[in-house]
């Protein structure tokens, strides 16, 4: 990961180049935000948010589709979560060192801690994230995932934390969800508490794009990526405001590039 964030930052004088001119950037890109299943948790088929289309039917064609996006848009590393090292192994075969071994989990707590450091000391992660608590209706804060956050502090895993909210209606079939719980606020407390912890905010803090801004001044090793921020419908609300924030605060060389496919390849 460290390989990643230096490699970033060499590309940020380009990055700036480039919105400084009309040019289309060409050159290489890192997606810290790209999700794999298991053909027993793939929730499609689903209509896209942003074109009705209905997404692939199945957890392969997802994959494969995926990897077609990535080759044609020169995605050259790619963070890669699954809610099990079994959905990110076909990836890992594809990939290679292409690839960053992530874990998804809306309820950490209920991941065996010796099993979820055996995953760690083998090489089966190497970020956890993304972390959704505000699906299963608490805070990333809360004392029950504070051995989770001991054990990435210890072995240099990075993590990366889901803030902002979700579809709107998600109430409707996810009763525990709660937005303020998507609050960025809520993780000063482990940035606090684990010093060492390497952090970044998924979706730069959506709803609380302004809040993502100034933790990202105040705590200068904060990241933040702007996944489905930059597709889906309305997000650009959201989107636009953080980057302008995030260029007057001088803190826009921390933020990086995501997509979150979720089940649609083409969001890539």
């Amino acid at each position: 990961m460290r390989e990643v964030t230096v490699l970033f930052l060499l590309l940020v004088p380009v990055l700036n180049c480039f919105c400084q001119t009309d040019e289309r950037y060409t050159g290489p890109i890192i997606d810290m935000h790209l999700h794999a299943y298991t053909s027993e948790d793939f929730w499609g088929p689903a209509p896209n948010p942003a074109t009705g289309e209905m997404s692939v039917t199945d957890a392969d064609a997802h994959r494969e589709l995926t990897l077609t996006y990535m080759k044609e848009n020169n995605i050259v590393l790619g963070a890669v979560d699954g809610k099990s090292p079994l959905a990110v192994d076909p990836w890992k075969k594809a990939l290679g060192d292409g690839i960053v071994r992530a874990l998804y989990s809306q309820n950490p707590g209920d991941l065996d801690l010796e099993y979820f450091k055996t995953m760690i000391e083998s090489g089966d992660i190497e970020l956890l994230g993304e972390i959704g608590t505000n699906y299963a209706g608490y805070a990333p804060s809360d004392p029950a995932l504070d051995p989770y956050w001991e054990l990435c502090e210890k072995y240099n895993i990075p993590v990366g934390i889901h803030t902002g909210g979700s579809f709107p209606g998600i109430h409707r079939r996810n009763p525990d969800f709660r937005l303020r719980y998507g609050d960025p606020l809520l993780v000063e407390d482990i940035i606090v508490k684990y010093p060492g912890l390497r952090i970044y905010l998924m979706h730069a803090g959506g709803h609380f794009y302004e809040r993502a801004a100034m933790m990202m001044v105040q705590y200068p090793d904060l990241y933040a990526d702007i996944a489905v921020l930059n597709w889906v419908p309305d997000a650009g609300n959201f989107l636009v405001p953080f980057l302008k924030k995030a260029k007057e605060y001088d803190v826009l060389d921390r933020v990086m590039f995501g997509s979150d496919q979720m089940v649609w390849p083409e969001a890539v």
